[in-house]
């Protein structure tokens, strides 16, 4: 005669005792669907094996009977189904997170645009304001002189104020005046 499974063992402490299997859900808050699952050894339907010793762990305290002698049973009937091909209770594998996807593209094109927006304004700022005493023509029509004046900068926390003019567009017309008095001061 073959020896009696885990579950078959449990099913039996149970009935002995005249507890039911609803009683030992609400005593143990497994399901009476995993109970029975537990009961017909049907250990592929559960969670992995760490939960199944878990639950019968719980259920033998439950029911009164020894969860070390529930405990070696499963452990009897792992080893009978692993050396009759059946399937055992996988063990949770960690799960891994796949991060290449749709919110790495989104932060790799958000560091591209500021990185683009950054590059954009420092050539804005060298462009009007690096090369003081210059003047740059825009296109064709508009020259951005950048005359800036000798004053201090200004700095609030010493009261000092900047009396220097601000950088102003120059129309073409201006720019031609401009360097015909210029060349007329020269001689």
């Amino acid at each position: 005669m073959s020896k009696e499974t885990v579950g078959e063992y449990l099913k039996k402490e149970r009935e002995l005792r005249q507890i039911s299997i609803q009683e030992v859900a609400e005593g143990t808050k497994i399901s009476i669907s995993r109970l029975r699952l537990l009961e017909e050894n049907r250990f592929e339907d559960l969670p992995a094996e760490v939960f199944v010793r878990g639950f019968i762990r719980n259920y033998a305290e439950y029911i009164g009977i020894d969860p070390e002698e529930a405990i070696l049973r499963l452990e009897e009937d792992l080893k009978g189904q692993s050396a009759t091909g059946a399937k055992q209770p996988e063990i949770a594998q960690p799960t891994s997170i796949d991060v290449g996807g749709r919110n790495s593209k989104t932060l790799l094109l958000s560091v591209v645009a500021i990185v683009v927006i950054l590059l954009a304004a420092a050539g804005v700022y060298y462009f009007f304001f690096a090369d003081s005493g210059t003047s740059h023509t825009v296109g064709g029509n508009v020259t951005v002189e950048t005359t800036l004046g000798s004053g201090e900068s200004n700095d609030s926390s010493k009261g000092v104020e900047d009396n220097s003019p601000a950088p102003r567009i120059l129309l073409e017309e201006e720019v031609n005046s401009n360097e015909t008095a210029t060349e007329s001061t020269h001689k």
